[in-house]
């Protein structure tokens, strides 16, 4: 019985071992629940500066706009919105640019990492995008440039 539990520990410990990324990479084992309790690098430590920068602004941007969408509530305001707009585009079209580039364990990586909150920012961009332009004449100036907006899709 000693050397079942034994075989059992040790099968247990080389599973944890090769999962970690110390044998090498196995299907399955990358989970931020195994690297935690391992004390593994968790996939925000594996991502590179430049993407985890890229996730960031957009995040930031993608919800500044969201924001500024929620208080048109003028023709004057949708005219400003369009005007004030530019820079924060720019930006955030080059976030998207970064974050759709990634591949492979990187791309992994930022999903684990960013995933959710890339997802509840592109939800509440939508939702306050729809509502602006349910009035035909903001959607018809605003349409042109909110187009020019790109969503990352995290699937």
């Amino acid at each position: 019985m000693n050397l079942r539990i034994s075989n059992r520990v040790l099968v247990v410990s080389a599973s944890a071992i090769f999962c970690t990324g110390i044998g090498g990479t196995m299907t399955g084992c990358e989970s931020s629940q195994i690297r935690s309790i391992l004390g593994s690098e968790t996939a925000m430590d594996l991502l590179s500066p430049l993407v985890k920068n890229a996730a960031n602004t957009y995040i930031k941007d993608l919800t500044a706009i969201a924001g500024y969408l929620d208080n048109i509530d003028t023709l004057q305001g949708v005219m400003d919105f369009v005007s004030m707009i530019k820079p924060t585009l720019e930006q955030l079209t080059t976030a998207y640019e970064t974050l759709s580039n990634t591949t492979g364990d990187e791309r992994r990586w930022l999903l684990e990492a960013f995933g959710p909150d890339l997802n509840s920012v592109n939800d509440l961009f939508l939702k306050q995008s729809e509502d602006v332009t349910s009035n035909w004449t903001w959607n018809r100036i605003l349409s042109q440039t909110l187009e020019q907006i790109q969503l990352f899709e995290s699937e």
